[in-house]
């Protein structure tokens, strides 16, 4: 389709206006004219569809969660703590708060902090289990910007340092 404006160049703009009563005005125009058109209609902006999405989509994921916060309205059988008080709190009343709120326990965690595993100091002389899982993490998100970044020889090698790893920490929990 050629441009609605010059007539001489392949169309490759699309533009949307719309008017005070609603009406809607469509435009096919190539980046030239469109760029002339943004210079005489400095409202005119571009927008990046997958900014738009991912907004609309953590705006979705907030709203769910804050929902699912309010619908969960479950009481530990050992204390009477609530859900409500919890997060009130931020203090559970007891060792079976963990086992009557394990879901939406693990649900806040994430969304309040990235991650649902504890990766915090271990008791001097404990064990290494929380540095393993911490190494776990690490390596996992370094894999991540390894391969968002196209360093597929460093992803390769990381890959292969997560799977011992993993191997490690199977062993161990058996």
């Amino acid at each position: 389709m050629l441009c609605e404006e010059c007539g001489i160049n392949e169309a490759t703009v699309e533009i949307r206006m719309f008017g005070a009563g609603g009406e809607a005005s469509v435009r096919h125009l190539c980046q030239e004219c469109a760029e002339k058109l943004k210079g005489r209609l400095p409202q005119i902006h571009a927008v990046d569809i997958s900014d738009f999405l991912g907004a609309i989509l953590d705006r979705i994921r907030q709203v769910r969660s804050d929902a699912s916060d309010d619908e969960y309205d479950g009481e530990c059988p050992e204390c009477g703590t609530t859900w409500a008080e919890f997060k009130q709190s931020n203090t559970l009343g007891c060792p079976g708060c963990y086992k009557a709120f394990r879901e939406p326990i693990e649900e806040y965690l994430v969304r309040r902090n990235g991650n649902a595993v504890y990766v915090g100091d271990t008791p001097s002389g404990g064990t290494t289990e929380n540095s393993d899982v911490y190494r776990m993490i690490k390596l996992k998100e370094s894999l991540k910007e390894a391969i968002s970044s196209e360093n597929y020889e460093r992803a390769a090698l990381l890959r292969d340092e997560i799977r011992t790893l993993e191997k490690t920490l199977e062993g161990e929990t058996k």
